[in-house]
């Protein structure tokens, strides 16, 4: 009887957290994520030794922000509100860690929306859409960090 005990509240302790999380409060995490990695990309973008990179993540950042403001127009329009973005910005004691933290960053980012994209698709088929629509701009930042990053110097004291 125990296991069945186990399993039924595991099933209910599913159900009551799906129930909490709708299409807004999906896309209102995203938003925040999206909106807080835009702001970090400029913040790098501004400390970035060479004028190459400091133009791609200001370019990354600025598709960042015209997303994270679909998703922003996109939760109003369903009759949710956003709560503000965590401004608070790691920074690395170099370019290199910078550059490593940011692709963390993108990673973790690009993957919750990769996983929102199937837990919307049966509720709501649009939201769904409109998020692989942003993944697609997410890989092709992944791809562009991690490049970066490849070329950055780890040893160099490039602050």
């Amino acid at each position: 009887m125990a296991l069945t005990e186990t399993i039924t509240a595991w099933f209910d302790r599913n159900r009551a957290k799906r129930e909490e999380r709708n299409a807004r409060t999906v896309l209102a995490d995203g938003y925040r994520e999206l909106a807080r990695l835009a702001n970090q990309l400029k913040l790098h973008a501004e400390k970035a030794p060479y004028p190459f990179v400091e133009e791609r993540l200001k370019e990354m950042a600025a598709e960042k922000e015209k997303s994270s403001a679909r998703l922003f127009e996109e939760v109003e329009r369903l009759g949710g509100r956003v709560a503000k973005f965590d401004s608070s910005i790691p920074s690395g004691r170099n370019h290199w860690d910078r550059m490593r933290q940011d692709v963390e960053d993108q990673k973790r980012v690009e993957a919750r929306l990769v996983d929102d994209i199937s837990y919307l698709a049966l509720e709501a088929p649009e939201q769904s859409q409109l998020l692989r629509r942003l993944v697609e701009v997410e890989r092709r930042h992944n791809k562009a960090l991690t490049d970066l990053l490849v070329r950055a110097d780890p040893q160099a004291e490039q602050t």
